[in-house]
Parts: C-alpha cells; sequence; structure tokens
C-alpha cells in the first residue's frame, strides 16, 4: 500500500520529462565562459533541494525548459525550489532581432559569476543544477535529467533547519531579513550562506522553437522565479568554519531598492547554505517579502 504515492510521483515525472525535457536540445554557448510565489517560512523534515535553471530569452529552447523547472517546483511543493538564472550570450539584449521584444536585461553580476564558475561546467542553456552537485557524471545537465537528479537529492539526509523572516519597508523601499540555521549533520569544511532576490510575472518576449509549435517568439512569456541579484555577495558568507550538531546561527540582512524597478510584491527572498569548498547546496528556504 504504501508504494502507491511513489508510483504516482514516477508517473508524473515521467510524464513532466516526457512533455518538457524531450521537446528540447540545449543551444550551444557562443564566444564565451511565475506561478504565484511558493514559500514556506520554516521548513519540514525532509531534506530541500535548490534547481538552477540557466536560461536566456534568444535561447530557442528555454521555454519549455523553464516550464519542466516550474512543473517540478509544483511536485514537490515546499521541498524544492527554483532559481532561474538568465546569464551568457544568449541572455544578452537583442535590438534586431524581433524588435522590440528582446530589448530587455534580464542579467545580474550574481549570475554572470555562477555562469562562469569553471566547476559548474554552463556550456549551453537550457541547462540547470541540483544542488550544484554531480548527477550521472555531471554538475550540470539538460533538462531531462532535473527529474533524477532531484530525486536522488531528497533522499539524503537533512543537513540543517532554516527559517526565514523578512518584512519590506515600502517608505525606504528596503528588505530586512532574519535567517537562522541549525545544523543537524557536523560538517568540517567552512559553510557559507547565500542570501538572493527573485522576482515572479515578469513578461517579456522569449524565442520559441518546440516541435509542433509554429510560434517564433511568445511575445509575453511569464517569466519566474528570475534572480535579481544577491544580498550578500554572489557566494554568500562564511557562517562557520566548522560546524557541530546542533550549532546554531543568525544572521540579519538589510537591502535598499533604490532606483530598482523591481515590484515588492512579486519579489521573495531564497537563501541557501552551501560547503564553501565544494560548492554542494546543503539546505535552501525561501519566503515572500512581508509587506505592511
Amino acid at each position: 500500500m504504501k508504494k502507491k504515492p511513489e508510483m504516482k510521483r514516477i508517473f508524473q515525472i515521467t510524464s513532466i520529462l516526457f512533455l518538457c525535457g524531450a521537446l528540447f536540445q540545449a543551444c550551444t554557448k557562443l564566444n564565451e565562459p511565475y506561478y504565484t510565489v511558493k514559500a514556506v517560512a520554516a521548513d519540514t523534515s525532509v531534506r530541500n533541494v535548490l534547481l538552477e535553471d540557466y536560461t536566456g530569452h534568444t535561447c530557442v529552447n528555454c521555454a519549455p525548459a523553464a516550464k519542466s523547472a516550474s512543473a517540478l517546483e509544483d511536485l514537490y511543493k515546499g521541498q524544492v525550489f527554483v532559481i532561474s538564472v538568465h546569464a551568457g550570450s544568449f541572455a544578452r539584449p537583442n535590438f534586431v532581432l524581433y524588435p522590440p521584444y528582446l530589448k530587455a536585461d534580464y542579467t545580474c553580476a550574481t549570475g554572470n559569476d555562477w555562469y562562469s564558475t569553471s566547476l559548474f561546467n554552463i556550456d549551453q542553456n537550457p541547462k540547470g543544477m541540483v544542488n550544484r552537485t554531480a548527477y550521472n557524471g555531471k554538475v550540470s545537465f539538460v533538462p531531462s535529467e532535473w527529474g533524477g537528479a532531484i530525486e536522488a537529492a531528497i533522499k539524503l539526509p537533512k543537513a540543517a533547519i532554516m527559517s526565514m523572516t523578512n518584512s519590506f519597508d515600502t517608505g525606504s523601499m528596503t528588505i530586512s531579513a532574519r535567517v537562522q540555521t541549525k545544523f543537524l549533520l557536523k560538517f568540517t569544511n567552512p559553510v557559507n550562506l547565500c542570501v538572493c532576490i527573485l522576482e515572479d510575472s515578469i513578461y517579456g518576449g522569449q524565442e520559441n522553437k518546440v516541435d509542433g509549435d509554429s510560434i517564433p517568439i511568445i511575445k509575453n512569456f511569464r517569466f519566474m522565479h528570475m534572480l535579481r541579484g544577491a544580498i550578500n555577495g554572489s557566494f554568500g558568507e562564511q557562517i562557520a568554519a566548522s560546524a557541530d550538531v546542533n550549532t546554531l546561527v543568525t544572521k540579519n540582512y538589510t537591502f535598499a531598492f533604490g532606483t530598482k524597478t523591481w515590484k515588492p510584491a512579486h519579489c521573495s527572498l531564497i537563501a541557501f547554505i552551501s560547503d564553501a569548498s565544494t560548492k554542494e547546496v546543503l539546505h535552501v528556504i525561501k519566503a515572500p517579502f512581508i509587506l505592511p
């Protein structure tokens, strides 16, 4: 009797990968190395997983990859969290092709830093990582492998408990956040905490080339969980030189939007801890902005 939910999940994953993963091929990199906000304020008894989708609006195969990422996030609601990273040559503004739909620049310094990290080997789009750990011998891989990598990742022992509370001051346009981490496993390597801002429901042009779909560009594609940047550095900051079981770390952050046009109601914070040496993501949590 206990096998039925697991079989149902396997069927759902297979369906997602058949509909999305099998439809696209990767775009080779040139010349260089939204659904509503989904969040939990306090995590559960399972290990959470970070799925990074490296994409670009001139990548003709990235629209189905984005849909696949969102479908996986829905399937593992509250346990899998997506960051959509616009970086590389396919994310550059294009003022010639399909004007004026590809003029936006969705890149950011943090996404560029991650994209150019040699360990990650983001050599094409779409491509992704699951907790920045190897699956089938690769740290980054194509969307058809995301589901399998997630299934492997969620079965690992839970490394930490994380909680995050935040509030947004509309007068000063400043987000304030408090992130707490309690370690459940012992770590001898330094551990970093990275806190990033994501934004949902951004509409813009997205090139498209899917079998059976004659639309060359989606003029009002809904971009979800888009990385806007990190508030404490691209790879975060060290919160422990090493950690024993039950070590508790509390960090507080503020970030002022300034002249940025991001919409606070569509924004969320995502925080994850990682092994500073191997870059493996150990746990992740996400929470929407709390508006007055």
